[in-house]
């Protein structure tokens, strides 16, 4: 059965709180580690694990993390994006992000987030790089396809998603993660931001490591991620871009792996 408890959380005026949802398909030995990156952030924050494995580690390292779980849901879902839609609709907050049991944040990450929310620009959205981490988590590179926001990100992702940071009152306004989509789920998101109008700010350091391995998204090159792709590019930017796109991406995940070699 599932195990669903929620706690109440409260902020002062003008502080920034964030709210994560961790969803988790399956038990992966970093996941300790993406608790952890949450716990030492020292910022205000409710954390909603969403945990669909089956597996009992999970809740071990749960018990272990330190964290105050806001909302906790150990039992089946319907996927990576209804687990997320169902973790920031359990929790407070005026900040979402996700972050998967794989990557992590890096220190101070969420204090550089907060004082850019809090800048003159008054962003709806703020982004930053990402670390490439191993097996060993070791780093193997920087993510080299985060870029400022521009018309561009109609036919790229220019955006890594355990970097980037929404404010809660945007994102319910487009509809937040559309529960059909597996693979693009964060750009199409950040598409939908961008076409409102909502303003988007980039801080110049990376905020969080991503793993890159056997068994993640990134490295996956199916027909199903393809689709995925080619349907979001074609409806922003035209057949033409949704093919070049397509391509790049498969191009750019074989190069990737041959970097992890």
């Amino acid at each position: 059965l599932a195990d669903r408890t929620r706690k109440n959380s409260v902020s002062m005026p003008n502080e920034i709180r964030f709210a994560v949802a961790m969803p988790i398909g399956q038990w992966h030995a970093f996941i300790p580690a993406a608790f952890e990156s949450l716990a030492v952030q020292g910022v205000p924050m409710d954390v909603a694990l969403l945990d669909a494995s089956d597996d009992p580690r999970v809740a071990a390292a749960a018990d272990a993390s330190g964290l105050a779980f806001t909302y906790r849901r150990h039992g089946p879902d319907a996927g990576q994006s209804d687990a997320i839609r169902e973790g920031w609709a359990n929790l407070g907050g005026d900040v979402v992000f996700w972050l998967n049991g794989d990557d992590r944040l890096l220190p101070g990450a969420l204090k550089t987030v907060s004082l850019a929310f809090q800048s003159s620009l008054r962003p709806d959205v703020v982004f930053g790089g990402s670390h490439f981490i191993n097996e060993e988590a070791r780093t193997i590179g920087l993510h080299d396809q985060v870029a400022d926001v521009s018309p561009l990100l109609l036919r790229s992702n220019v955006i890594s998603q355990p970097s980037c940071f929404v404010r809660r009152t945007a994102m319910e306004a487009v509809g937040g993660v559309d529960r059909e989509l597996h693979f693009v789920m964060d750009w199409d998101l950040w598409v939908r931001l961008y076409k409102s109008g909502y303003s988007f700010q980039r801080v110049d350091t990376a905020l969080s490591a991503v793993f890159i391995g056997e068994g993640t998204k990134t490295e996956q090159v199916s027909s199903r991620r393809l689709g995925e792709v080619f349907a979001l590019v074609r409806r922003n930017a035209g057949l033409w871009a949704a093919t070049k796109s397509a391509l790049s991406l498969w191009a750019h995940t074989l190069k990737t792996r041959g970097s992890d070699a």
